[in-house]
């Protein structure tokens, strides 16, 4: 499971990959205090971390249970409030005890608020849940606080019994209890006799 430590865990991991060329030219000409250079970085709007095609893995008790892909992350601490932005995309998978793919979640845009500990992917969002169910949004929240998962736009599911549309949507963070809250379309009813 995922949690506010886990996440803060692997990002922080991130910090020791610098990409900063045009900031170590500047320290390595003029000799520069790091208050030079972090007023450069944030007049500059720069991230302080910057990876690119990046898989990072989560374990817990030497098991896999999150695996996290983008081609860039960028991470923007020297901020009021500090972010990091999946610009070109990210695909998350979450594993079970017996390290089988559980759920899953792509966006084309992700952005993870540090303060407010929201991940708000965009832009093509689909997630997979573990029964098998397919969500697709262009937008959805991730509250790590509450451990909720949200969108209060367009959705649709699809399963075995068919296409579900609507508008707003709600599930806990493993995507096992799931709800359209304005749902729309045709509805298919069995008799009971």
């Amino acid at each position: 499971m995922l949690d506010r430590d886990n996440i803060l865990k692997i990002l922080n991991y991130l910090k020791i990959i610098p990409v900063y060329t045009g900031i170590i030219f500047f320290v390595s000409c003029e000799q520069n205090k790091i208050e030079k250079v972090n007023a450069l970085t944030k007049e500059l709007n720069a991230p302080n971390v910057s990876v690119i095609n990046s898989e990072i893995i989560f374990s817990e008790n030497a098991l896999i249970r999150i695996k996290i892909q983008s081609p860039e992350i960028n991470r923007f601490l020297n901020i009021e409030e500090p972010y990091t932005e999946f610009p070109k995309g990210i695909h998350v998978e979450f594993f079970d005890s017996l390290q089988q793919k559980t759920s899953s979640i792509k966006a084309k845009y992700c952005i993870f608020d540090e303060t407010e500990k929201l991940w708000t992917a965009k832009n093509n969002v689909v997630g997979v849940t573990p029964e098998g169910d397919t969500l697709n949004t262009d937008f959805l929240i991730w509250n790590q606080a509450t451990k909720k998962i949200y969108s209060d736009q367009y959705v649709k599911i699809t399963n075995n019994d068919g296409v579900i549309h609507g508008k707003g949507f709600e599930a806990d963070q493993d995507f096992y209890n799931w709800r359209i809250l304005k749902p729309s379309g045709d509805f298919y009813i069995e008799n009971e006799k």
